[in-house]
């Protein structure tokens, strides 16, 4: 009977100690970690190789935590942090540079309206005209955790500063959504990022920045409700609303 007593203690000493070595998801740590890769996204173009690094570690954190190896997610996070932190620390105290070396307009604009976007964008809907004072609103995307709009929805925005260009009046809304993945905190802060990031480019454009308000909505208003990467990607995006 001793040795019985013996034995459970020994295997529930071995279980509270495998217990303990999972540890819980690292919570804290991959949100400063997320949140610190999405503000390193501005400098990407001036330092590539540790944006992609960084982007390879939080890959890795990410399949860590799936496979419930806690410890090692935590400190790839941590690393994921200590990258984009540089990245993004560069990035403010070198902007010039960065903005030279981007090649997809995400920090270089020449502040003028591409017209022969605008041109085919009109042609293929006519309630598109900038010159219609009820023109039909726009929505632009982005990709997962980053704020950057998608090259391909640029001339969404060249039209709409065209719009606010012919009608001076006019005061629009900027909303910023996120999909759901991610804490609340987290998808508020990367929706108003999306929101702002719409913003700036409005104003290099030359619109007046007391024109352009901005709200995030975070993950609050999915216009998809499933939990895929289709309706994640309809999700993750910035809408245009008019004030009056």
């Amino acid at each position: 009977m001793k040795q019985f007593f013996n034995f459970c203690a020994i295997a529930v000493f071995v279980f509270t100690v495998l217990c303990s070595c999972a540890g819980n998801p690292p919570k804290d740590e991959r949100e400063l970690a997320e949140k610190a890769f999405a503000d390193a996204e501005g400098g990407k173009d001036c330092d590539r190789e540790n944006y992609l690094a960084a982007e390879e570690l939080l890959r890795q954190a990410r399949e860590e935590i799936n496979n419930k190896n806690y410890d090692k997610a935590k400190e790839l996070f941590n690393a994921v942090k200590e990258k984009s932190d540089a990245i993004a620390k560069y990035y403010r105290e070198h902007p010039d540079e960065c903005m030279k070396k981007d090649g997809k307009g995400n920090g270089e604009d020449d502040g003028t309206i591409k017209e022969e976007n605008v041109t085919s964008t009109d042609a293929a809907d006519p309630s598109l005209d900038p010159t219609n004072p009820e023109m039909d609103f726009q929505v632009v995307h982005f990709e997962y955790n980053q704020y950057s709009v998608l090259e391909e929805d640029l001339p969404k925005i060249d039209l709409m500063a065209q719009w606010m260009m012919n009608f001076p009046e006019r005061v629009v809304r900027i909303e910023g959504h996120a999909d759901e993945r991610g804490s609340n905190d987290y998808n508020l802060s990367l929706g108003e990022k999306r929101a702002l990031e719409v913003k700036n480019k409005l104003i290099q454009a030359g619109i007046d920045s007391a024109r352009i308000k901005i709200v995030s909505y975070g993950e609050e208003r999915p216009v998809d409700p499933a939990s895929n990467e289709e309706a994640w990607f309809q999700n993750r995006r910035a809408e245009f609303k008019r004030e009056n």
